[in-house]
């Protein structure tokens, strides 16, 4: 359209200048013809002067011959004036032919000029005689002059020729224009379609010549090429509003079944005009949208950006993309991300937007799992920092509890030897706690899980909870009928319930309630990698409740909040430790001024409670006070004793020696399987299992195969035991006394 256009509008400048040409050339022409007969008619007018003075002369001699010849000297007289008169008349014809030969001259330049013109112009130029019948109508024209431009339009020679005789079907309306020019005497401009040439011109034809001449000039041009696109142009503009209002019907039926946000707003907060997306995404009624600013429904903490981006908009005048939310009828906040674009009005602007709630959610969920993630590596890190420190901790301890406990049979009559050694034993066993909540946390405790009745544990510790959390705080159980059992080790899950009752305890100065409620989860344990049917147990409090930093940190080992030397910030840690070690999870969940939710998520029991055997005997038992019940003897056997660690080789075979056993000792797993390949008797292998080079649990392997009877106890800080490893060989935890020790082996040999 823009091509038809410009041309059309050349097509038009270039008839003007034709036109402009046609009519200077009809002035050079008239302007000719006016100076030839002017000179012509200056020279007649001389000639006649100079006929009449030469007659006058002659008349007034000869008058004055015949009326007065009274002397001959007269007469010369006469003679003499009239020959002077003579030659005067002369120069003046003289004069006078001069200046006809230089005008003649000057004519014939112009007329070389015009020739030049006439040859070399582009436009079609003709001159011609137009002929009239008897009723003075144009029939015909006589071609008298042409130049090259109109032979080449012409496509022939015509001068000479009738236009008739060239081609009878020129139509009459040609004479006409021929016709009208040459009776009025004024230029008749005109754009004519001869079908014979099958070509349009645009003509100006003018008179030339006398008043009584009916001789035309014509100047003419080819407009074929401007007329067709003209048409062209007029058949576009003649479809052009169809194809307008269909244009319109689409872009409306766009705007109607778009799922994006449409908009046209102006940047005073005012939305003009919305597609019907946004009632059908948002809720809202059209009219309402329309009649409030559209900064009350966008989110309080996006307006300040939005502003910020719709003044960047309007200075820049570039499109440019942001996000916000925009509320919803329901009252929810829908993310939304516009592109948006400058109207060219500088006033308005265009918006697109797109919702991206469920990205925003998932972006927020991924994020939160990249965070937990962190979380879980950063305790994975710490609690395997922990494990090997409350390992190391427990080989400390044994050698201390070990000598204690030796210490106090030898002095037993020193009252005060055996009250101080007393404080001692127990500031290890205080250590001792402090490392079984450290290798709970880490994971890394000897559990002894079996099927757990939920409920019985917890009507059985009613009133341990009540006495610890006093008589301020109402203890609430929930506890359904019918629940399956949990998959827990006994005592470990009664030190988590009471440090969680504590902690509540602790939470309300003032008093309050502690609920315990007990409930059955399918799917995957909350906060954790584990699936499968789960008993929740929650612990509820309406105590202060903790603000978001001191949630996040709450199951830290070592953090607390309480006051210096009133809590050891291990208790979260160990119920921590226990759920996931259980294969549970641990979720905690406060809020300030709104009490503490903590749950415990423990798988299901395969078996059910009444019919499952505990694992370890109560001989193993590490809880047993040595203090209460006497050392068990047993009968003086020779037992082979293998730790890497010589201060807790010397402690183990102190107290084997105290109590009448042969002892052997081996550093390494290597130097005890030469011992048990010789021929020495050995009752029974006691060995650690940490070692280097060969761990106890493989050590405890190789022994079975060069002496398959022989007992073998495992001592251990904790039951890290690697996949495949024996898992049917007695274990005693350290760090261990003389009694638990004497227990351990007296029911090995006793078989």
């Amino acid at each position: 359209m823009e091509q038809a256009l410009t041309a059309a509008e050349d097509a038009r400048d270039e008839a003007m200048r034709m036109a402009r040409e046609s009519d200077r050339l009809q002035a050079l022409l008239i302007d000719r013809d006016r100076e030839v007969a002017r000179l012509r008619a200056e020279a007649e007018q001389r000639e006649a002067i100079s006929r009449m003075l030469l007659s006058q002369v002659e008349t007034t001699v000869r008058d004055r011959h015949f009326r007065d010849a009274s002397t001959a000297e007269e007469l010369q007289v006469a003679l003499e004036e009239l020959e002077v008169t003579n030659a005067a008349l002369a120069q003046a014809n003289e004069e006078l032919e001069k200046k006809i030969v230089e005008r003649t001259a000057a004519i014939r330049a112009s007329e070389t000029k015009y020739r030049l013109l006439f040859e070399a112009m582009d436009e079609g130029f003709l001159l011609g005689d137009v002929l009239f019948d008897e009723a003075d109508r144009p029939v015909d024209i006589r071609f008298l002059e042409a130049n090259p431009s109109a032979t080449r339009l012409m496509r022939q020679d015509v001068v000479g020729r009738r236009l008739r005789e060239i081609d009878p079907s020129f139509e009459p309306h040609w004479y006409e224009v021929f016709g009208r020019a040459a009776r009025a005497g004024k230029a008749t401009r005109a754009e004519l379609c001869a079908k014979p040439l099958r070509a349009w011109f645009d003509f100006c034809v003018f008179k030339v010549g006398d008043a009584d001449d009916r001789r035309v000039a014509i100047v003419f041009k080819d407009v074929t090429e401007r007329k067709r696109i003209e048409d062209a142009l007029k058949r576009f503009n003649a479809t052009l509003e169809e194809r307008i209002a269909e244009r319109t019907r689409e872009r409306d039926h766009l705007w109607e079944l778009s799922e994006d946000l449409l908009v046209y707003a102006d940047y005073d907060g005012r939305l003009l005009r919305i597609s019907p997306s946004w009632s059908r995404l948002l809720g809202h009624e059209h009219a309402a949208l329309l009649a409030r600013p559209y900064s009350e429904i966008i989110h309080p903490e996006d307006i300040g950006l939005v502003r910020a981006a719709l003044d960047e908009l309007r200075d820049r005048r570039r499109p440019m993309r942001l996000k916000c939310r925009i509320l919803a009828a329901d009252g929810s906040w829908r993310w939304i991300a516009w592109v948006l674009s400058p109207d060219p009005d500088g006033c308005h602007l265009h918006g697109v937007g797109r919702d991206i709630t469920a990205e925003e959610a998932a972006r927020a969920a991924l994020h939160n799992a990249e965070e937990q993630l962190h979380q879980a590596q950063k305790m994975e890190a710490v609690g395997q920092l922990t494990g090997g420190v409350a390992h190391d901790f427990n080989n400390l301890l044994m050698a201390v509890l070990g000598n204690l406990d030796l210490l106090r049979k030898h002095l037993a009559t020193d009252p005060k030897a055996k009250r101080l050694i007393s404080g001692a034993m127990q500031g290890a066993q205080r250590g001792a706690t402090l490392t079984q909540r450290l290798l709970a946390f880490a994971r890394r405790q000897d559990l002894q899980t079996q099927p757990v009745a939920l409920g019985a544990l917890l009507d059985d510790m009613r009133n341990l909870l009540e006495r610890s959390v006093g008589p301020r705080i109402v203890v609430r159980l929930k506890v359904p009928a019918a629940l399956p059992p949990a998959l827990v080790d006994p005592n470990q899950l009664e030190l988590a319930i009471l440090n969680l009752a504590v902690n509540a305890r602790d939470a309300m100065p003032e008093g309050g309630t502690l609920t315990f409620d007990v409930t059955e989860a399918a799917g995957t344990a909350a906060g954790g990698r584990a699936s499968g049917p789960f008993l929740r147990l929650s612990v509820q409090d309406t105590g202060m409740g903790m603000d978001a930093d001191t949630l996040a940190r709450a199951v830290e080992p070592f953090f607390s909040t309480k006051g210096v030397g009133k809590g050891t910030g291990l208790g979260l840690s160990m119920v921590h430790g226990l759920a996931v070690q259980s294969g549970g999870a641990f979720r905690l969940s406060s809020a300030p001024g709104r009490g503490t939710l903590a749950e415990l998520w423990l798988p299901v029991a395969a078996t059910p409670a009444e019919a499952a055997e505990p694992t370890m005997d109560p001989a193993v038992d590490p809880a047993v006070d040595p203090a209460v019940e006497p050392v068990v003897e047993a009968a003086p056997a020779t037992i082979l004793v293998v730790d890497d660690d010589a201060l807790i080789a010397m402690s183990t075979v102190d107290m084997l020696t105290d109590l009448g056993h042969t002892v052997l000792e081996a550093n390494a797993g290597p130097l005890a399987l030469d011992v048990l390949r010789g021929n020495q008797d050995i009752d029974l292998l006691v060995t650690d299992y940490a070692m280097p080079d060969m761990t106890g649990a493989e050590l405890a392997c190789e022994a079975h195969r060069i002496r398959p009877d022989l007992p073998v106890l495992l001592v251990t800080g904790y039951a890290d035991l690697p996949d495949g490893a024996i898992i049917d060989v007695p274990r005693l935890a350290k760090p261990y006394t003389q009694q638990q020790l004497a227990m351990a082996v007296a029911k090995l040999l006793a078989g």
